[in-house]
């Protein structure tokens, strides 16, 4: 994969991810046995929601704004790796001897608008999400539901087929964070357009989201900025400092009025296409 050289800017988004219906994200086999699909948890016990069920759920929704524009490529699925078009692309790269450089030349000139910033085999991702954690002083009591099995042609519940599964319920809030580093500016106006949908409450994750599970709300949206790219070493030396140096966001970062910046990239966004 092709590599930045250098740090030239960092990112981070923080909030707090509020749940306005109950949530599933599975943790695999019950262990003791005691239900047929327990959601996930910490090694303290506590639900949380994965950094990759995250990246996930947020790629699918700004690809699926992205083609409502009819941003570049958009309409070409091929950030599936199994595709024949990747083959075709991975082929001509090992017959024409491409560089790292020429490689991503060709991804920022051919892949969808996305790909740069949730990554591609030839890339690395420009985004990342941490594990999202249950915030302190809440009691997350674990409901569990029961469901059946439907046989999908006579639309009817298959007799036996019994299960139940565990919800996180309502209300509860997770620490959300996102980091951006060395975005492009489209990019940031992708990942803008996101949040807004997020910060909108038109964000849903995990399982059985047809039946209404995982709407998420994100609130309290902080946005931290960090640009060294800039000429006078001087100048970076002190921003870079600053930042090695700083024990909280605010000493590390420049603050951002969120609500200013997501406007601002998604209109320039938006101003693209109009």
């Amino acid at each position: 994969m092709a590599e930045q050289t250098r740090l030239q800017s960092r990112y981070l988004v923080t909030g707090a991810l509020v749940l306005k219906t109950a949530l599933h994200i599975g943790g695999g086999e019950s262990i003791l046995g005691t239900t047929n699909s327990p959601v996930i948890r910490d090694v303290d016990g506590q639900p949380f929601i994965p950094g990759s069920s995250l990246k996930g759920a947020f790629r699918s929704m700004v690809e699926k704004l992205a083609a409502t524009l009819a941003l570049p490529h958009m309409e070409h699925d091929v950030l599936d790796t199994a595709s024949d078009w990747v083959q075709q692309f991975h082929t001509r790269r090992e017959q024409g001897m491409w560089t790292d450089s020429q490689t991503v030349e060709r991804v920022v000139d051919e892949w969808p608008v996305t790909a740069l910033l949730f990554g591609t085999p030839y890339t690395t991702s420009s985004i990342r999400f941490k594990d999202a954690l249950l915030l302190a002083e809440q009691d997350a009591f674990i409901q569990r539901r029961d469901g059946v099995a439907i046989d999908r042609d006579s639309e009817r519940a298959m007799d036996g087929l019994l299960y139940d599964y565990e919800v996180v319920p309502p209300t509860l809030r997770f620490g959300f964070e996102l980091g951006l580093e060395n975005p492009s500016p489209m990019d940031l106006r992708l990942t803008a357009m996101g949040l807004v949908e997020m910060r909108n409450g038109f964000f849903q994750i995990g399982g059985k989201r047809s039946s209404g599970l995982g709407q998420c709300q994100l609130e309290g949206i902080e946005v931290y900025a960090l640009d060294l790219n800039i000429q006078s070493i001087e100048e970076r030396a002190k921003r870079l400092r600053r930042y090695l140096t700083g024990r909280r966001l605010e000493d590390k970062f420049e603050r951002q009025d969120a609500n200013a910046f997501l406007e601002s990239q998604v209109e320039s966004l938006l101003s693209q296409v109009s």
